[in-house]
């Protein structure tokens, strides 16, 4: 068996569709003369982890436990980040797997072939018991244990949401210094951020040199610096080592530079990070380095103003060639197996360019067609008699133009009572003795259902009757000039099969493109309004109604006569054979996060 699958994040049938028409994808447009292209039905929600983890599963968030970013607590209702469950051990704070259902990778391995994942969502943290070879994508935190928070150095006073800002102090002509704070450790003073001196001494109007943890680095004004190796003393003989990229963005009125999030060492990690030991020395080795955090590309940086577009964009190139290199040299060795890596530039390019400049969003379509052309050349080389050749997504992609405030809805139509004087009260302000539903997540409502929640009031025979109700409210929801808000509400049955439904939301909640859960709502807050205008970089999303954003499928076999493909197909498409998924182990059980951890730990995903 021979298997190579390309995964291509976001990549939407309604963009690629016409390019295709008018001559602009060759590469592909051969799959697609020769039978081998179909839309792709995708899951509910249509959310990056639950999507990729349906793929690879074969199965629905019902027979594998993730339902959304941010699950909740029922007990408590304290909600947690899906893709970084925890415990608490001796050892302190320990990431727990986020699903054990039985991936096409492991059923690969249990054949007796070779797997390979590169970039896969939701493999972190990684596991070495099992015989597949895998680099973790989404879900992958940076040092501090966050998705990724990054750390702007400025002369200039401001303060920001999703980046730490510091100071840049004036030290001497066109002299200026800094702390970069990095994990927390134990200090005599308690628990502190271990930090690293930084210098940066301007040298002209387009340059200046960077003296870090003993390594001076000369940056150059708008260009991204290679990977820096750091070591963060924690302790008497404990170092924490880390990785970032720097970029010089300001020398004249202020002075200024950005580092992206400290991420983990993938040759000194902090915690399990990839298996075995060999494929991260040669994938390092590959590239001189390479960012390891699940969410490389840095909209936090882009949204904040600390990078620009231009900037980003290099990023996202240096991303794409770092794995490409990786994936490359897994190919070069290949000859049985299952070998599959996920590009995801394009998505993070579409959230913040599809709405204000799509014909950037256009050129990263015609550079992953001519990446299926570099691949299929490759194969060739190899001289494969038989070998399956899958190319992928997970979703498409729709413009987001008005954030919808659900728990303001809730409350508004009675469902929900929110007390306190807080702009955005969250869970903890809410009076649940009054409350019959709630919503946290992006595509996630639950029923204070009695006996489930911790202080539950509605009854069983109340359950169908209110989930009806709710429901056709929300499907009758319009703006004031008649545009749908909500375009489908599914009930848990109709979402999801398997064990761990009863786990997931009471309603899957499908908004209309155009419209989508707004931060609030999937931090289980609520807000002041309905509806709010988004005025954010980040414009386009796919959280919506799945039926909205199909994703797509190539392969090298005629499949024009396989109507309604969909994800549950994707294991048989790849294998040969569906998966066996009759013993499924319970989910992971996560300790208890309380609400600002919870948005420290999400601040490096831009959704939130």
């Amino acid at each position: 068996m021979r298997t190579i699958i390309v995964g291509f994040d976001s990549f939407d049938p309604e963009i690629f569709e016409p390019l295709q028409k008018t001559g602009k994808m060759p590469n592909l447009s051969k799959l697609v003369e020769a039978g081998g292209y179909s839309r792709l039905e995708v899951c509910s929600p249509p959310q990056t982890e639950v999507s990729w983890t349906s793929i690879a599963t074969g199965v629905d968030p019902g027979s594998h436990g993730i339902f959304d970013f941010v699950h909740r607590d029922p007990q408590t209702y304290i909600p947690y980040v899906s893709l970084l469950p925890t415990k608490q051990s001796v050892l302190g704070e320990q990431f727990l797997h986020p699903y054990t259902t039985k991936t096409l990778f492991q059923e690969a391995a249990d054949m007796g072939y070779p797997a390979t994942a590169l970039w896969w969502p939701a493999l972190f943290p990684a596991r070495p018991e099992l015989p597949v070879a895998t680099i973790p994508g989404l879900g992958t935190p940076d040092i501090r244990g966050q998705l990724g928070v990054g750390t702007y150095l400025t002369t200039e006073a401001t303060e920001m949401k999703k980046v730490k800002v510091a100071p840049l102090q004036a030290a001497g002509n066109r002299k200026f210094t800094a702390v970069l704070e990095g994990p927390t450790g134990k200090t005599k003073e308690g628990m502190r951020p271990i930090v690293l001196p930084v210098t940066l001494e301007v040298l002209d109007d387009h340059s200046a040199t960077l003296t870090i943890d003993k390594q001076k680095l000369k940056l150059e004004l708008g260009v991204w610096s290679p990977i820096i190796e750091l070591k963060f003393q924690a302790g008497f003989a404990f170092t924490v080592h880390a990785i970032t990229q720097v970029i010089l963005t300001s020398v004249k009125d202020r002075v200024s530079l950005y580092f992206v999030p400290l991420q983990i060492h993938p040759l000194h990690p902090l915690w399990h990070y990839a298996t075995p030991a060999s494929l991260v020395k040669e994938s390092w080795n590959v590239t001189g380095g390479f960012l390891t955090l699940g969410w490389p590309q840095d909209t936090n940086g882009l949204e904040e103003g600390c990078i620009s577009d231009e900037q980003f964009l290099d990023l996202c190139d240096l991303i794409f060639s770092q794995r490409k290199k990786i994936f490359f040299h897994q190919l070069s060795k290949f000859s049985e197996g299952v070998l599959a890596g996920i590009f995801d530039c394009l998505d993070r390019v579409q959230h913040m360019f599809m709405r204000t400049r799509p014909e950037i969003v256009e050129q990263w379509y015609l550079k992953l067609d001519a990446f299926v052309g570099e691949v299929r050349s490759a194969i060739d080389k190899l001289g494969l008699e038989k070998y399956r050749f899958i190319v992928l997504s997970d979703h498409g992609f729709r413009t987001f133009e008005q954030k919808v405030h659900l728990n303001h809805w809730l409350a508004g139509n009675g469902y929900m009572q929110i007390d306190g004087q807080s702009e955005t009260p969250d869970l903890r302000d809410v009076t649940w003795e009054n409350t019959r539903a709630y919503a946290v997540g992006l595509n996630s409502l639950y029923l204070n259902i009695a006996n489930r929640e911790g202080k539950g009031i509605v009854q069983p025979a109340e359950i169908e009757p209110l989930l009806d109700r709710i429901k056709t409210s929300l499907l009758e929801w319009k703006t004031e000039d008649g545009q749908q808000i909500i375009s489908r509400v599914l009930l848990k049955h109709e979402a999801f099969n398997g064990p761990y439904s009863r786990l997931g939301p009471d309603l899957v909640v499908g908004y209309a493109p155009g419209f989508r859960a707004s931060s609030e709502t999937g931090l289980g807050k609520s807000a002041a309004s309905l509806l709010e205008a988004n005025h954010d970089h980040w414009g386009a999303d796919h959280c919506i109604d799945s039926m909205k954003v199909p994703a797509v499928l190539f392969t090298n076999r005629d499949i024009s006569n396989m109507p309604g493909i969909s994800f549950r197909d994707i294991p048989f498409l790849a294998l040969g054979k569906h998966l066996d998924q009759s013993y499924i182990k319970p989910p992971s059980q996560t300790g208890a996060q309380g609400q600002k951890d919870l948005e420290e730990r999400l601040k490096g995903l831009g959704y939130l």
